[in-house]
């Protein structure tokens, strides 16, 4: 271990130079002493209006929802509610492009996606696609399911109504 104290630079003008054993931390800035600590805690509390001991008018709002039980989540669910993100009926018509599959030989089964991403199910002939504007299709069942809930395509998560 190298002595700081026993470095010099400039062998000729070390009272030029002098160093000093210091201990610094991030770009070069002392490690604040413990007096240094206090302080800087008063001048944070002086910032912050002198709020730094009140009372927390939101403390009670605050959940700890990685301790809570699985039942305190669902009753959570429960009090927050459902926030529906999906597509309306009328806007899945204007929206969804259906689709008669008719498969004539292998050959034209490759040239399609042979599963609906949604479903995992492989295509067969005389099934109902549908297809979204970004030429992702899917069962057009299993498509209206998801766009209740969601208003986006399940593969490039392009937006299906664009909502401002």
């Amino acid at each position: 271990m190298v002595n700081p104290e026993s470095i010099s630079f400039l062998d000729d003008d070390s009272d030029v130079f002098p160093i000093r054993p210091a201990r610094f931390y991030r770009h070069n800035i002392p490690h604040p002493s413990a007096d240094h600590l206090a302080e800087i805690v008063k001048i944070q509390g002086r910032l912050m209006g002198g709020r730094l001991n009140s009372h927390d008018q939101f403390r009670d709002w605050r959940l700890d929802i990685d301790n809570m039980s699985y039942e305190q989540l669902l009753e959570l669910g429960e009090k927050i509610g459902y926030v529906n993100t999906g597509v309306k009926e009328d806007e899945m018509e204007l929206n969804i492009r259906k689709l008669k599959l008719f498969i004539s030989n292998d050959t034209s089964k490759h040239q399609l996606d042979r599963k609906c991403t949604i479903c995992q199910e492989e295509y067969e002939s005389d099934d109902e696609l549908g297809k979204l504007k970004c030429e992702h299709c899917f069962h057009f069942q299993c498509i209206k399911q998801w766009l209740v809930l969601k208003n986006f395509c399940p593969v490039c998560k392009q937006e299906v109504v664009v909502r401002h």
